[in-house]
């Protein structure tokens, strides 16, 4: 199934165009990749996992998709700056660019190691970064207009009760950097959608599989083996990632921002807003001028 995704009237039609997926062997990387597929796109997969990239190259090599693949770990920079390089030498500007690559670990706040904080905040954070900055100045100097995905969580939407605080951190990261990208891009053409997914049923509770190397396995937080089996289980309960990628491209064609697949936390959304709307009380204050002058010269119109 093919769709023409475009706004403001004009229609913009994928086939044989570029789409550069991070994480794109597995899980919702590969459902994308999948979805791109089906629109005729070539795919320029990355992945840290070798054997899982080569797998799902050969899976979509195997419908005849046009297939490009990198090994890539997001959160090294000089790797990434390597990868960019070839994909604009041998590509061009991508015309989807989905920032997925990501690592869920369970580390509270007060009890997370320095470790913790240095991988996550490296892959979550940073890689989303690195991709940015590697890829977007040539899609808008290219001026095709296009498309970036950014992969967050449902945690960067609330505040995650447990031991998920540092993952946390970083999805509420991840989608305060895409919440600005999408202002800076409207007058580009190019549309940012945000994934904002609660449980899918993918591989992401042994992201430990691929630890980086300057990472000591036992400086990271351990969790307990019937611990990790029980949200394995959990995991293993979620949404399938078709249906991820499928609620993603939707919002592209819509020129929506926010992609919340699970409306069973729009509650708990709401209480946190709520929470903070309440705490804004008194008369203005020093700022009311910045604000103003910020309203003037940004692109602040409200994002669906």
């Amino acid at each position: 199934m093919s769709s023409d995704l475009g706004g403001e009237g004009q229609f913009m039609d994928l086939r044989g165009k570029a789409a550069f997926i991070t994480g794109g062997a597995s899980g919702i990387g590969l459902a994308l990749a999948k979805r791109c597929a089906a629109e005729g796109m070539t795919i320029l997969l990355a992945d840290i996992e070798q054997g899982a990239l080569l797998s799902a190259a050969q899976l979509l090599r195997g419908e005849g998709v046009k297939v490009f693949t990198y090994i890539l770990d997001v959160g090294n920079l000089d790797q990434y700056r390597e990868v960019a390089n070839s994909v604009l030498s041998e590509h061009g500007a991508p015309h989807l660019l989905v920032n997925n690559a990501g690592v869920a670990w369970k580390a509270p706040a007060s009890g997370a190691t320095p470790e913790d904080w240095r991988w996550m905040v490296s892959v979550n954070v940073l890689g989303t970064g690195y991709g940015i900055s590697l890829f977007v100045p040539a899609m808008i100097d290219s001026g095709q207009q296009g498309y970036v995905i950014n992969t967050a969580s449902i945690t960067g939407l609330i505040t995650s009760p447990g031991t998920s605080a540092v993952y946390s951190a970083t999805k509420h990261a991840v989608l305060a950097v895409s919440e600005t990208l999408a202002h800076e891009l409207r007058p580009h053409g190019i549309h940012v959608s945000v994934l904002c997914p609660g449980s899918v049923a993918t591989n992401i509770t042994e992201a430990d599989r691929n630890l980086p190397a300057e990472v000591e396995r036992s400086a990271i937080t351990a969790a307990a083996e019937e611990e990790r089996a029980f949200t394995r289980s959990f995991v293993s309960n979620g949404i399938a990632s078709d249906a991820v990628a499928d609620q993603a491209f939707a919002a592209l064609a819509e020129r929506r921002f926010y992609v919340i697949t699970h409306p069973e936390y729009r509650e708990e959304i709401e209480t946190r807003h709520r929470q903070i709307e309440a705490a804004i009380a008194g008369e203005p204050a020093s700022d009311v001028g910045l604000l103003q002058f910020a309203k003037q010269m940004l692109n602040l119109q409200p994002l669906t």
